[in-house]
């Protein structure tokens, strides 16, 4: 095993909450690139020296929002279009960045993390938003991929545009990600990029990855071990399953684990 599976096997044993997101995200980089790493934590180092000198030395929560939307947009134009500015490059964290607003989001939360910013990303569906949190209770919430500053109306607009004119706002949307959950929907919407441009491998590989820091979602073991089914790998769908259905609360679920796990060994006889 590399250092970086050492890494996030070891952070697999971490509670969903205490789970420290930036040497996670950054062991993930490595799986891609070993030295890729100890670059990007030196730039979002560099990226978190920036925000900070951009802002007060107790900032509120607009003059935070401000500040990296400065650095990361105007600047360095992390963002949906454009290339990135000022050559700087986050080449493990963004090398996927045009496959989805979730990669931005990680690399938002780790610089605002890294600047000592009180931050959370929500569980809004489809797209990344993060909060940001100030010290007298000031919250202001930002979208990641054009680093647009939301209110309510905003928000609704933003959903409706999505889910139809009918659509209403859902508080689960406003809840905070745990660093697991934020990292599993990261890796998901990297999965679903792949998975719709036919790359099964790299969308196994990135279920794989997962399961390193989060060995006890049932559901992506089932996922591994379909894919290596659909890639002939009997051995390895076999032992997948095996940890979904020693992991699967649901006996429905793990029953029909147990039919397909049956089949795979009578076709390996």
């Amino acid at each position: 095993m590399s250092a970086a599976n050492d890494i996030l096997v070891d952070l697999g044993q971490f509670a969903d909450a205490d789970l420290p997101l930036l040497p996670a995200a950054l062991a993930l980089a490595r799986l891609h690139d070993p030295e890729a790493g100890d670059q990007d934590s030196e730039q979002i180092q560099q990226l978190a020296d920036s925000i900070r000198a951009a802002t007060f030395v107790k900032p509120d929560c607009q003059q935070m929002a401000a500040a990296m939307v400065e650095v990361l947009v105007e600047r360095h134009r992390f963002g949906t279009g454009g290339e990135n500015g000022d050559g700087l490059e986050i080449s493990g964290l963004l090398r996927e960045h045009r496959a989805g607003t979730d990669t931005l989001c990680v690399l938002w939360m780790c610089a605002a993390q890294a600047a000592g910013f009180d931050v959370e990303m929500l569980a809004f569906p489809m797209h990344g938003l993060i909060r940001l949190n100030d010290a007298l209770g000031g919250r202001v919430i930002v979208e990641c991929a054009e680093g647009r500053i939301l209110d309510s109306a905003g928000l609704r607009f933003l959903h409706k545009l999505d889910s139809g004119p009918k659509a209403e706002l859902d508080p689960a949307y406003f809840q905070a990600l745990t660093p697991r959950h934020l990292l599993l929907r990261w890796r998901q919407s990297l999965k679903m990029h792949h998975l719709r441009n036919g790359r099964l491998d790299q969308a196994l590989d990135l279920v794989e990855s997962a399961l390193l820091f989060a060995p006890m979602q049932a559901g992506l073991w089932r996922e591994a071990g379909l894919m290596r089914l659909r890639l002939e790998d009997l051995p390895g769908a076999a032992a997948a399953l095996e940890q979904f259905i020693q992991r699967e609360d649901n006996a429905l679920a793990r029953g029909r684990g147990q039919q397909l796990l049956a089949e795979i060994r009578g076709r390996m006889r």
